[in-house]
């Protein structure tokens, strides 16, 4: 068992200075994640940094009730993080529309911005379709691409065999790539 899973087993048992050790373990890997969310660059409105104390906060909520290991743990951050970046390209693409203010002025780098919001907008739509479909898929992508796990950490944080999920993540990036085109 590691530090994280049994600091997480003592948080589940009401020990809150152990979920803070615990987040304080996995606190690289959530900039990492967070990073490679980004591109390895933050916008004017929103950096690595407060991607993961945004995640953190949501996470927070629930506590670790629930939370078995640090796999699950960043696949549950990624999860979260995933979510906060929706919702920021959501507001972009609403502030490029007007979003209230009397006028924007539109330029190369603001429709560049509006493109990517709009591109991870249709990645979350095709997800959501795929979720329908096959929920494990759109783990294994959460862990692969959102997290940056390996093929090994994806299996361990969803107790799937490594045949399982490698063969689960062929079939996603196929799939994700049908609905992508159809979009």
């Amino acid at each position: 068992m590691t530090d994280i899973t049994l600091l997480l087993a003592q948080a589940r048992a009401g020990d809150d200075r152990a979920w803070d050790r615990a987040v304080g373990l996995v606190y690289e890997d959530l900039k990492r994640i967070a990073r490679g969310l980004l591109g390895g660059r933050g916008s004017a409105t929103l950096n690595a940094t407060q991607l993961v104390h945004e995640g953190y906060l949501r996470l927070a909520r629930g506590g670790a009730e629930g939370i078995v290991d640090r796999g699950h743990f960043l696949a549950l951050a990624a999860r979260a993080m995933r979510q906060l970046m929706l919702n920021h390209a959501r507001d972009r693409l609403a502030l490029k529309r007007g979003g209230g203010a009397s006028h924007v002025d539109a330029d190369a780098h603001a429709d560049a911005i509006a493109e990517e919001a709009r591109g991870l907008i249709e990645l979350d739509s095709a997800l959501m379709r795929l979720e329908d479909d096959d929920p494990r898929c759109v783990r294994i992508v959460e862990c692969r691409i959102f997290a940056g796990m390996t093929e090994q950490e994806t299996a361990d944080a969803l107790e799937l065999p490594l045949r399982t999920s490698q063969r689960l993540w062929l079939d996603a990036r196929r799939r994700l790539a049908a609905l992508l085109d159809d979009a």
